[in-house]
């Protein structure tokens, strides 16, 4: 058996391997001829039978990978789930919805079909002209408002504005600069700023049937311009009542947004009023280390969309059994105080001294520069704290927090001199 995977990149690069264990072969589909290098450096060489480029030929693509008869296709990174739509669709293999209007992609149509299906979604404005925003913005009524790319993931660029002149600096920096996959933004999106307390899903799916394989609750900080911060997040049991309000919700959500195969990543607000959604990728979640989760839930996202896509009944049985973490577990998202040259990654080998310590990644390389952290794209890695006794997962967080804001023996080697 063969499968495409499109842009094995991030938690995409998890696939291949995952994938081979159940005896799959995979070709990687490199959507453009220009991946940025924070991509390019998660990419696992040596995974791929062979790699194709598209080059915007799509019929070329179609011969070239027919060749190989896959059996089903998958997204590796949120810069791929436009092409594996395409080519699902094109070679007649399971797919999502066809989706002119992009609702699994641009922020804005996807609030609307959200909404079409009877379910709660912010107000939102897709523009690109300030005066349309402005106006929006004053009959709206209520600041703070919400601004990003209609297209990006993550926190790329996202704003939190809390008055018209915050609203336009935001609007002309979004419409200046290219999106997290290295494309021009074109449109802003403003939308109602929601309060509550937030969470996010990974599913899978196969054939329209939804398993949610788990459910986070997130904790953030505030950042440069109001932009969140992302803090620690740890999963919800199977009694917890926000998973029990949310469920249903995220299961609706999937349906309006044609997700019928394959993985997707929720972001919902759980409200006073309700849950609503804040936005869907249809792909894995990102910067995840799966071997860490399976230690928690028995298996993680990688694993499950790996056995949907090979053995559809096995994934029916395995999606039976309701998700339930077995022990705790934090997801911590390291954030530098610092800026300065990074000499060297030996200050984070301290974290492997905390009792809870499961495992880390960095995305950062001796020699670079660190940046204080102000946004998602800014944090050195994560960590992972897992431990059957939640107060020393709390002990080991506040460890950690504290070895981050030592200027010596911590866990930043940074030269500081200019």
């Amino acid at each position: 058996m063969q499968c495409l995977i499109v842009d094995a990149y991030s938690t995409g690069r998890f696939l291949p391997a995952a994938l081979a264990e159940r005896g799959v072969k995979c070709v990687h589909v490199q959507s453009t001829p220009a991946i940025p290098d924070y991509l390019q450096r998660t990419f696992p060489q040596g995974a791929f039978t062979e790699t194709l480029v598209y080059d915007g030929d799509l019929e070329a693509l179609l011969a070239a990978v027919r060749a190989a008869a896959p059996a089903f296709v998958l997204p590796g990174n949120e810069t791929g789930v436009d092409l594996a739509d395409v080519l699902a669709r094109r070679l007649g293999l399971p797919g999502n919805t066809p989706d002119e209007r992009r609702v699994r992609r641009d922020k804005y149509d996807m609030a609307m079909a959200v909404r079409a299906h009877g379910l709660r979604a912010p107000d939102t404005l897709r523009t690109s002209r300030f005066d349309t925003a402005l106006s929006w913005a004053r009959a709206h009524g209520r600041w703070p408002l919400v601004v990003k790319p209609a297209d990006s993931a993550g926190t790329d660029n996202v704003f939190f504005c809390a008055d018209p002149v915050e609203l336009c600096t935001s609007f002309g920096h979004i419409l200046s600069s290219s999106n997290i996959q290295g494309n021009r933004n074109k449109t802003v999106v403003i939308q109602e700023r929601l309060t509550g307390t937030e969470y996010f899903a990974n599913t899978v799916s196969v054939d329209g049937r939804h398993h949610i394989a788990e459910i986070w609750r997130y904790h953030k900080r505030r950042g440069r311009g109001g932009a969140a911060i992302y803090d620690y997040e740890e999963p919800l049991t199977a009694d917890d009542p926000a998973a029990a309000a949310l469920r249903p919700y995220l299961l609706g959500v999937l349906d309006a947004l044609g997700v019928r195969h394959g993985p997707a990543h929720s972001e919902v607000m759980l409200t006073d009023e309700g849950p609503v959604l804040i936005e869907t990728g249809a792909r894995l979640a990102g910067s995840i280390l799966p071997h860490v989760v399976s230690r928690c839930f028995g298996t993680n996202h990688v694993e499950l969309t790996a056995l949907a896509g090979s053995d559809p009944a096995a994934f029916a049985a395995r999606a039976a059994v309701p998700a339930e973490p077995r022990t705790g577990l934090r997801y911590v998202s390291l954030i530098s105080p610092f800026a300065g040259r990074l000499m060297s990654l030996d200050g984070f080998e301290r974290l492997r001294d905390l009792p809870s310590y499961a495992d880390h990644y960095l995305g950062v390389q001796a020699g670079a520069y660190l940046s204080p952290t102000v946004d998602a794209a800014t944090s050195p890695g994560v960590c992972y704290l897992l431990h059957g006794d939640e107060r020393q997962i709390e002990a080991d967080y506040r460890r950690l927090r504290a070895l981050e804001l030592q200027e010596f023996g911590g866990l930043y080697e940074v030269d500081r001199t200019r």
